[in-house]
């Protein structure tokens, strides 16, 4: 008898054949990032967390949004760097970061920079960034008029400064505000977000691009394609997108989460 079969007929699947693993860098609160990448992930990819401390109410303005300091913590070393030395020894291929506005708050530059820095301590590692994710995706499509929505969490200072850092980053904005959407992530679902932008989608906008990893978004993209007729990008399809990029593994795998999979662009 061979060691794939035994006399029920074979043994069940278990998770240990993959062509590939993701380790994704994920705030200790949110359960976003893993349950959307393992929604999305080809057969054969693998995703391992890791997750660093992050004060989300602290220095916040208004119950249910998060501050601005705490975001800007995330960016400097400390907790991160500690969640990517866990990485270390993990047997991953590219290392993710699942979070949006630390490239909001960043000067130009920073995205790569911090990449650069998280890559050294990962035993070399390569790490992509949501924010370069988002914009690379852009410029895929071309994007010059893009529609920026971003979680009701994020307060209007923290939406404003992420249509700033796309213009800086040479990504036209048509129009960048937070949904009109109760507060929280277990208040979020994918019929409430899908009839909010069909009813607010800013005339003009040739993409939609909606940030924050902890938006439950992904459900909708191939709904809202079909209905706008134009591209829809979130913070968590940008980022597998560019991490399956970055490892070699064809994106057109991933079917059913919208226009940015189905071909090998030249970015």
């Amino acid at each position: 008898m061979s060691d794939t079969q035994n006399s029920a007929g074979g043994f069940e699947a278990d998770g240990w054949l993959y062509r590939a693993r993701i380790g994704l860098l994920v705030p200790d609160g949110d359960v976003g990032p893993e349950s959307e990448f393992s929604a999305m992930v080809p057969a054969g990819v693998g995703v391992i967390a890791s997750r660093f401390h992050f004060p989300s109410g602290q220095g916040a303005k208004k119950a249910g949004e998060i501050g601005t300091s705490p975001v800007e913590m995330v960016a400097a070393p400390g907790p991160l760097d500690d969640a990517v030395r866990l990485l270390e020894r993990a047997p991953v291929d590219v290392i993710a970061l699942a979070f949006t506005s630390t490239s909001y708050v960043g000067g130009p530059g920073d995205d790569p920079a911090l990449a650069e820095r998280l890559r050294e301590i990962s035993g070399d590692k390569p790490v992509v960034t949501t924010g370069t994710a988002i914009v690379q995706a852009c410029q895929a499509f071309g994007a010059r008029n893009v529609m920026l929505v971003d979680p009701p969490w994020f307060p209007e200072s923290l939406t404003a400064m992420g249509g700033e850092w796309l213009k800086r980053n040479g990504v036209g904005i048509a129009s960048a505000q937070s949904a009109g959407l109760p507060t929280g992530q277990g208040n979020i679902h994918p019929g409430g977000l899908y009839r909010w932008l069909r009813q607010n989608v800013t005339s003009g906008a040739d993409a939609i691009v909606i940030g924050g990893n902890g938006f439950r978004a992904v459900g909708t993209v191939r709904c809202l394609e079909v209905d706008l007729g134009i591209p829809v990008i979130t913070a968590n399809t940008a980022l597998l997108w560019l991490a399956l990029r970055t490892i070699g593994l064809p994106t057109r795998e991933v079917t059913r989460y919208g226009r940015l999979f189905a071909q090998d662009w030249q970015v």
